[in-house]
């Protein structure tokens, strides 16, 4: 018997030890050098995103301490009362935030590496990179300092547009690269659009050689395996103002908004600088019920009286009407049931000064002059009633690259037949089946300082390999309708009335902002489980003589009669902006 054992262990270390393991894709030597490894996962192999001037959004690397298993003469001279490291456990403890006994209570024992925790999310506890120095120079036993890939700060916020990863199944299992045991995938946001892109070649981990009993072998040092490719994993840069994106996302929580989104675009390029969705969220912490991942940026929503901008549109195309045209306002409309607010009349006022003061009448009036297909035509010219989130064919490799796949179109009007005169006089002062996106709102008014061009809000700028060379970049474009385009003279006009808005109309409160700014107000009237709410909006553009920021704020579902907090946050916004040129340019 013992000679049939010897002859066996020989046969399978000399003539099987290279024959694969049925099941694997490892021979039966990888195998045996496998099951005494004991590893962990510093960096998931996936692609980075970045804002546009370089900061992590996503896969920040931050310095950890982790912890392995200590050779087994180490537990000898522990149990025995050695204190030769004693000096050393309090300054890593102190280091780590803990007492001495809660270290080496986790520290005594252990059989598996271990990440030091944050105590908060999932994460690691991040160190600075002196005190990463310091952990190594203490030379401890079983401890290093080294780097680890923190995919989110596990922070709330208003970055639906990252999206989050969830552990893949399936065809995504089963085609992982990266050689995980459980690979995460993107499942919505970027993270899911960019899904090949980010898709990572192999892992990085580190290991730790241990016997039988869970000791690591005397000797063996601690190895940090990579896959050791200078081109993986993908670093992709957005176009995200990180500092506006921040300093917007404290405006809406000071702000005590529940359900919205503010979004700010790059008036020359069209580019999204921030985008903003309440309420936040957290991506390692996500709850399918409670639906705060859901972008509110690009979901449709009842706009109000900031439709009116498409209105006035229409009918200067159509020659309808002229900004100077007098009308009488009693307050009444005197059919469907229409009435301008709290049923007060505005008395004689021109089309511009009805727009000023959001006049239903005056709108009212001009619907009826209109049919509906050239007022869904001006929505459609102006970027609304469709999707015009950048996009482009076959493009890194993809059939279509489309990063804001969640953009959703909206409505203009859900039929034209029969073209009711009561469908048209709704649907011109936002209300009806008019569905805008707080993306779509802010486009708008891009379009208008580009004289009725409509562009494609780009939030992908460039893809870069992991040593730095540029893999693509990514231009922005035009997204046109086959309808056309409203005249550069008409988006003048439009664009003055805006700037009347604020210095005679409904956004009087913005009249003193340290830009001179230009907008139109909205209360669009909804109903949530059956009960009256508003959805307030106000959206703009700054500094009126030279236009370098477009804005939309949408504050969703607020009880009727609620302060407008949608105009003063536009406002603070403004000031955020003009703050941070102020210190750019200083510095």
């Amino acid at each position: 018997m013992l000679a049939g054992l010897i002859i066996r262990l020989a046969w399978v270390q000399l003539l099987m030890k290279d024959s694969q393991v049925s099941g694997t894709r490892y021979t039966m030597a990888q195998m045996a050098e496998i099951q005494s490894e004991r590893e962990t996962v510093l960096d998931s192999g996936r692609g980075r995103l970045y804002a546009k001037n370089g900061e992590a959004l996503a896969g920040e690397t931050i310095w950890m301490a982790a912890l392995f298993p200590q050779e087994e003469q180490f537990h000898l001279h522990n149990d025995a009362g050695s204190h030769k490291e004693d000096k050393q456990l309090h300054r890593l403890a102190e280091i780590l935030g803990v007492s001495y006994s809660q270290l080496q209570s986790r520290r005594t024992g252990l059989k598996e590496p271990l990440l030091w925790p944050s105590g908060q999310g999932v994460d690691p506890l991040a160190l600075t990179l002196p005190q990463a120095r310091e952990v190594e120079k203490l030379k401890i036993e079983g401890v290093r300092a080294l780097p680890f890939a923190r995919r989110y700060n596990g922070s709330d916020t208003g970055r639906q547009w990252l999206g989050y990863l969830s552990e893949a199944s399936g065809d995504a299992l089963r085609q992982s690269p990266t050689g995980l045991r459980i690979p995460r995938t993107g499942t919505d946001g970027l993270e899911k659009t960019l899904e090949p892109l980010l898709q990572g070649v192999g892992h990085t981990e580190a290991v730790a050689q241990v016997d039988a009993r869970g000791n690591r072998i005397p000797g063996s040092p601690v190895k940090v395996k990579a896959p050791g490719n200078p081109y993986y994993p993908l670093s992709l840069y957005t176009t995200i103002d990180l500092k506006l994106q921040e300093g917007i996302e404290e405006l809406a929580a000071k702000a005590g908004v529940k359900e919205g989104a503010i979004v700010v675009l790059d008036s020359q390029s069209g580019d999204i600088a921030a985008m903003v969705s309440l309420p936040f969220y957290n991506p390692q912490q996500i709850s399918p019920q409670g639906g705060e991942w859901n972008n509110h940026a690009l979901q449709a929503a009842a706009p109000g009286s900031i439709f009116k901008i498409v209105t006035a549109a229409a009918a200067l195309e159509a020659g309808v009407t002229t900004p100077d045209e007098p009308f009488f306002c009693t307050g009444q409309y005197g059919k469907y049931g229409l009435s301008c607010l709290h049923g007060k009349g505005h008395g004689a006022l021109t089309m511009e000064q009805g727009f000023a003061v959001s006049c239903n009448t005056v709108f009212a009036t001009l619907a009826e002059r209109l049919s509906g297909v050239k007022l869904q035509a001006a929505a459609l010219a102006l970027g609304l009633g469709r999707d015009i989130g950048w996009q482009a064919e076959n493009t890194l490799g993809l059939p279509l690259l489309r990063p804001l796949a969640g953009e959703q179109p909206g409505t203009i009007f859900t039929t034209l037949l029969p073209d009711d005169g009561g469908a048209r006089v709704q649907t011109a002062i936002g209300q009806r089946d008019v569905r805008i996106t707080p993306l779509q709102a802010a486009n708008l008014v891009v379009t208008l300082l580009h004289g009725g061009e409509v562009r494609a809000p780009r939030i992908l700028q460039r893809v870069a390999f992991a040593n730095g060379q540029t893999l693509q970049k990514l231009p922005g474009h035009l997204a046109p309708a086959p309808e056309g385009r409203i005249s550069a003279d008409t988006a003048r006009v439009l664009l003055g009335m805006m700037r009347r808005v604020v210095t005679e109309g409904t956004g009087r409160m913005l009249a003193h902002s340290a830009w001179p700014v230009a907008g139109k107000s909205g209360t669009a009237q909804t109903l949530v489980k059956g009960k009256a709410r508003n959805n307030q909006w106000f959206i703009g553009y700054g500094p009126v003589d030279h236009p370098r920021y477009a804005v939309s704020v949408a504050v969703e579902n607020v009880a009727p009669g609620s302060p407008q907090a949608a105009t003063r946050l536009f406002g603070q916004v403004f000031e955020l902006l003009s703050e941070l040129e102020s210190g750019r340019a200083g510095a």
